[in-house]
């Protein structure tokens, strides 16, 4: 039912509001994590680089699940599978909640991890998060892509395409491609300093 998909949705947004790492900063008084960054992200990476280990396990373990749950719940309490459209919107509510949160002014982080979680709750559709994640592997470990902003935005630009050729019903491929057109806006429209593109292959180091 549609009263469903605004339900869960409007649950996703609002889970996806949450921004862990700053949670954190408030939970335990501690240093903004953004204040020492480039980009003021307040996401993972800025939580392990500034705020230490905790820090950034706690962001690391909330933005994941802060995703994963709203989609997992909807996909198992309600009469709808895998296959209803409506699910497509269910999975990329999180992710602008994320990017967009309702409780700090709309300015959030890029949604990596949060789109990590709502990929991994269409399971055992795995095509979509194992493929994200090879994706980032490749261009951490293989040919590297330097900085963060600009192998994100590779990742993403390739993955978007990709979801066509993963033969995945209807449904999960559309949230998956609005996921990653909702980083990649995200990241276009990013007012952060960027630093110079590079691309080393780890073969030529």
């Amino acid at each position: 039912m549609l009263t469903d998909v605004v339900i869960y949705s409007l649950i996703g947004y609002l889970s996806g509001s949450i921004l862990y790492s700053l949670l954190y900063v408030k939970l335990f008084r501690t240093s903004d994590i953004r204040i020492n960054s480039r980009d003021h992200n307040p996401g993972v990476a800025n939580a392990f680089k500034n705020g230490g280990f905790a820090c950034g396990s706690f962001a690391l373990v909330g933005d994941f699940f802060k995703a994963f749950i709203p989609v997992y719940l909807y996909i198992h309490l309600t009469s709808h599978s895998l296959y209803s459209i409506g699910a497509a919107l269910v999975m990329v509510a999180p992710v602008i909640g994320h990017i967009f949160p309702l409780f700090y002014g709309f300015k959030g982080g890029k949604g990596i991890t949060s789109s990590f979680g709502s990929l991994a709750a269409v399971f055992p559709i795995w095509q979509p998060v194992a493929f994200l994640a090879i994706l980032f592997l490749f261009f951490s470990c293989v040919l590297v892509i330097k900085p963060n902003y600009y192998k994100t935005l590779v990742t993403y630009a390739i993955f978007l395409p990709c979801i066509l050729t993963l033969h995945i019903n209807i449904a999960v491929g559309t949230g998956a491609m609005l996921i990653a057109l909702s980083v990649i806006g995200k990241l276009l429209t990013s007012k952060e300093q960027k630093e110079e593109f590079k691309m080393e292959p780890i073969w030529k180091r």
